[in-house]
């Protein structure tokens, strides 16, 4: 593949542009780029399994207010005309929020959802982000390297943590070093 292209999670980012229709809909490169409106529906399905959402409808509805939101967008993995990951993320005041985040079931155990949380992590470039996981997802995060900021009672009496990434600081910042 030429400089720049990436056949695989983790490789080098495509830039955010669009470079071909074909007669099926959008065509893109391979890489995470902002997710085209008329692939709403289809992240929706692949959404509608996320714990938090627990349906198409809600997750078509989460889908649109991140849209109509100036903060945030909505992020996808193109193959060709098919979309692989999926991802939302929001600016929220001098941090990030990390709003949900799905695989197609074919793709899952492919590093793709690594690879959309680095990613996402990239665009907060040194700001903080948060996520909002289950029992499930909390240890994948913090794999990761995320930490638990908090949690609070879901509706099925089971726990939902609030989990948090900071970027290291750098030599020349303050408090570099303190313990």
């Amino acid at each position: 593949m030429a400089d720049g292209q990436t056949g695989a999670p983790g490789g080098s980012r495509q830039d955010d542009q669009t470079v071909g229709k074909g007669d099926a809909g959008v065509a893109r490169d391979l890489g995470w780029a902002l997710l085209p409106s008329e692939l709403d529906r289809e992240a929706a399905g692949m959404l509608a399994d996320c714990p938090a959402l627990g349906s198409g409808d809600a997750a078509a509805a989460a889908i649109t207010t991140l849209r109509d939101d100036p903060e945030g967008d909505v992020y996808g993995w193109l193959d060709g005309h098919d979309l692989i990951a999926v991802y939302g993320l929001r600016k929220a005041g001098l941090s990030y929020e990390l709003l949900w985040l799905a695989v197609a079931p074919s793709r899952r155990g492919q590093r793709y959802g690594r690879s959309a949380l680095v990613d996402a992590l990239r665009r907060c470039g040194r700001k903080p982000m948060t996520v909002e996981a289950d029992e499930s997802g909390k240890g994948w995060f913090e794999a990761i390297g995320f930490r638990t900021v908090g949690r609070r009672p879901g509706a099925g009496g089971e726990f939902r943590y609030r989990m948090g990434w900071y970027a290291s600081r750098l030599p020349q910042e303050a408090g570099y070093g303190a313990h």
